[in-house]
Formats: structure tokens, sequence, C-alpha cells
């Protein structure tokens, strides 16, 4: 790292310290170590969305979303209609590339124990027993057998569907704190933990309506959301007998959610869910503007609930905070 560019960044990093900074200032530690990141890849990622924040076609989200956008078409095409899967004759391209996220989303000791195979030598396995037509969009075997034990390590990772977060808050801060060390600036861990979760607020509105290109019919997305959107705001709860009950609600955590849309049938099927996970309580970072009471239905005016908004232009308070923008 230039000299020049290790003072600035320095300053960035005694800046969070003191808690007295704002979206810009964590944005710019970001992309001012961005090419020093040290093969730390949700740094990488974080600081990825500073430089090319309008669509982004590859990298650790990109890749989440697709992996959980193919598994649903193949649920879709495959388990939903009960169309049986021929490995040994040609089939669509885009299953062998599911299978390799399906591997990834493996524990490495079950694979071990199940099939004696390691993710990486079953991604290896898949190369070797699989070739492909890009132009075509198919895979077809290139040798005429596999072992059977292979065969039932594909039909375990095409028999579940599953989603995890890309990452969490934890892991963004762990790495921030690691990059900033393996670039030898110099830095208070307790310091810049005490305002980590104002740190992750920033981190949260750089995804915020991000949108992805992964080759589906259309982009995926991703939006600032929480555990529970709505819950009852002034409610009497009362048990069979007809006691008060004491009943509390709360919005949870926020969180990313990542969208990918399907085609069924000709109509959009929008699915989500968890891109990334934090421990910030939602009405705790979120200003009362994102906030509004409306009764459940025109029938029951009297039933009201408390909701939050995430669907709108979001931006930083100078109190640490999320609000909405306002016409």
């Amino acid at each position: 790292m230039r000299p020049i560019d290790k003072t600035k960044a320095q300053k960035l990093v005694t800046k969070l310290e003191s808690g007295v900074f704002d979206e810009n200032d964590v944005d710019n530690l970001f992309m001012r170590l961005r090419a020093y990141s040290h093969g730390n890849k949700i740094f990488r990622e974080v600081a990825d969305f500073v430089a090319h924040n309008d669509e982004r076609d590859r990298g650790l989200a990109n890749e989440s979303l697709e992996a959980f956008y193919l598994s649903f078409k193949f649920f879709q095409e495959y388990t939903s209609s009960k169309k049986a899967l021929d490995i040994t004759s040609p089939f669509p391209l885009y299953i062998k590339k599911l299978m390799k996220y399906q591997i990834d989303k493996c524990k490495e000791s079950d694979l071990k124990q199940k099939f004696n195979v390691s993710k990486d030598r079953f991604k290896s396995r898949l190369d070797n027993i699989f070739s492909e037509d890009k132009k075509k969009k198919i895979a077809f075997m290139q040798k005429d057998k596999m072992s059977e034990q292979t065969f039932h390590a594909i039909q375990h990772v095409l028999g579940f569907i599953g989603s995890q977060p890309a990452f969490d808050h934890t892991e963004v801060i762990g790495q921030l704190l690691t990059v900033i060390k393996a670039n030898k600036l110099v830095v208070s861990d307790a310091d810049l933990l005490k305002h980590s979760d104002r740190i992750v607020v920033c981190v949260l509105l750089l995804l915020h309506e991000a949108k992805f290109d992964y080759g589906a019919h259309k982009q995926g997305y991703c939006r600032i959301s929480c555990d529970k959107s709505s819950i009852s705001y002034n409610q009497i709860f009362i048990d069979k007998d007809g006691n008060p009950v004491e009943h509390e609600e709360s919005f949870g955590n926020l969180q990313v959610q990542g969208y990918v849309v399907l085609d069924k049938e000709g109509k959009d099927l929008t699915i989500c869910y968890p891109l990334m996970t934090t421990e910030l309580d939602t009405e705790e970072w979120c200003d009362e503007n994102m906030f509004v009471i409306k009764p459940l239905s025109e029938t029951h005016p009297h039933h009201l609930y408390k909701n939050v908004v995430f669907d709108a232009p979001l931006y930083f308070t100078d109190e640490g905070k999320l609000c909405v923008i306002q016409d």
C-alpha cells in the first residue's frame, strides 16, 4: 500500500473508532482497502458493492442468489412435477452447476462419512464425469458408468433445497478488523467493536436495492428487511378463560433479503431468503418514520398492526439510524 493511501486509511479507521462517522466514511474505508483485502472474500464483497453498486454479476452475494434460484428452478421443473432426472442422458447444464452449489451447502464431515469424498474431490469428479456443451446448454456423461457411491452422492445433493446467508454481521466486522491489521494500520479492537453495529447499518445500506444478473429471465435483487415485518399494536390477548395474558411481539433483527424471480407458466414467481443476517434490533436501529400503524382490514378496523416499511429509498441519519427519504 502506498504511504499516502495508508495515511488516508488510518484516518478513516480512527474516525470509526471514535464513533463519529457516517456511511461515506465506511464506504471510503472499504474502497481504500479494496485492493489490499488479502483474500478476505467477505470484506472484498462489501468493498465491491462500493465500487460497483449498480448491478452485480459476480461475487458471494451473486453466487448465493444464483444457487437459491437454481434450487427452486430444479424443484419446479423436476421435484414438484415428479419428473425423473436421468443423468445418463443429456440434461440441462444448470443442473451440473446446481450440483456444485449444493455440495457447498453440505458439511464436509457428512460427505466424507456418507460417501467418502471431500467437497473439492466431489466437484472434480463431476467435471470428470460430465462434459458440457455450452452452446446447447446441456451436460452429458463422458464415461459409460460411474461408481454407485458417486451416484448416491449426486442423489443426496439434489435431494434437498436449502438456503443460507452469504455472510453475517460478525463475519463482516471480523474481516474488516483482519484487513485493517493485515495492512499494518493501528486499531483498537475494543474501540472499533463498540461501534460495530453502526458500521453494519452502513453496510446494509450498501446492499439495499442492489441488482444481480446471473442469467435468469429476470434479475435478482436485495432489500433491507427484518425477521418479522408486522406485529400487533395495542391489542389485548386473553386465554381460553377470558383472562388477559402477556403477549410480547418483536420485529426481530435487521437483515438483507435476497429475491429471485422464477418463470412459472409464463408468470413471475418471486421467492426470498435472508442473504445477510445481523444482530441489530429493528426498532432500535430504524427511525420512527419507517413505522406505520394500520388496521388488519376494512372488516377489522380495530385490529391494529404496526408495520415497518423498507421498500423505499433509505438513508443513514446523524443519530445513526435507518430512515426513509421523504419526497
